[in-house]
């Protein structure tokens, strides 16, 4: 057996992964050669490529996969999840900076919704399901969405939420101006910590503790408003999101603002 780099197993599963996937235990060629309606010669050649990378091995009763290919097979199947997930968020990821903190993880599996002609405010509205039941809120914001204020002011003030909220200057600075009363009222309960950061974050993100598990909802802006909606409540998202929270929310300085003003 030949020793064979990352690009070579890769490019044999792609060629070969439907094969690869059958031989589940002992199978004969003739079995999977019925299974995968494909020739003899056409198994044939995938199990002599798959053996030679050390992927399947002969039994008595046909063909298995070794223990390389159950472990080259997971995570082939993980990486073409996050690359899928990956190309259906293109449009999305097109709004961020090359180099902007990001995780493919968010993306595996993630509920997706882009602001359309006919609903081009549903990506807000699902950005604000998350916060209406969650227990608990941490969240970065480089916009001021109305809708969401009055969320968070009727959970904090009805003593349904705590949250923890690094915001922009320019996020800041509307909030004291347009919406003072709303802001010191829930800041008055005690339940609410804010930050202000020293950048304006990419996105708004929420990492929001609910009654059914902790879920990560993520907001991306456009030329013209809030552009697309990222969901997802995978414990790799989840893991992220917190993480990125962590940084922004010890980078940033306590507000000068007082609840009893």
């Amino acid at each position: 057996m030949s020793q064979s780099g990352p690009s070579e197993i890769l490019a044999a599963v792609a060629r070969r992964g439907s094969a690869l996937r059958s031989l589940d235990g002992g199978t004969r060629k003739s079995e999977l050669a019925k299974q995968l309606s494909v020739s003899r010669s056409t198994v044939d050649r995938a199990i002599r490529e798959l053996e030679g990378q050390g992927l399947v091995e002969r039994i008595d009763d046909g063909y298995r996969r070794t223990l390389a290919g159950e472990l080259v097979l997971s995570e082939y199947d993980s990486f073409t999840s996050r690359l899928g997930g990956i190309v259906e968020s293109l449009d999305a990821l097109d709004t961020l900076h090359p180099k902007t903190e990001f995780d493919a993880a968010l993306l595996d599996g993630a509920d997706i919704v882009y602001a359309e002609k006919h609903s081009p405010h549903e990506p807000v509205t699902r950005y604000g399901e998350a916060v209406c039941r969650a227990e608990r809120v941490r969240a970065l914001a480089p916009a001021v969405l109305p809708q969401q204020v009055q969320i968070y002011h009727d959970r904090l003030t009805a003593g349904e939420m705590e949250a923890q909220l690094a915001l922009s200057e320019a996020v800041v600075e509307r909030l004291v101006s347009a919406y003072d009363e709303e802001l010191q009222e829930a800041l008055s309960t005690g339940r609410l910590h804010i930050r202000q950061t020293t950048s304006d974050p990419p996105y708004g993100l929420v990492c929001a503790e609910t009654p059914t598990g902790p879920e990560v909802s993520l907001l991306l802006y456009g030329e013209t408003g809030a552009y697309a909606f990222i969901g997802n409540d995978s414990s790799a998202a989840v893991e992220w999101a917190e993480s990125v929270f962590d940084e922004w929310w010890a980078d940033a300085a306590p507000l000068p603002i007082r609840s009893d003003r």
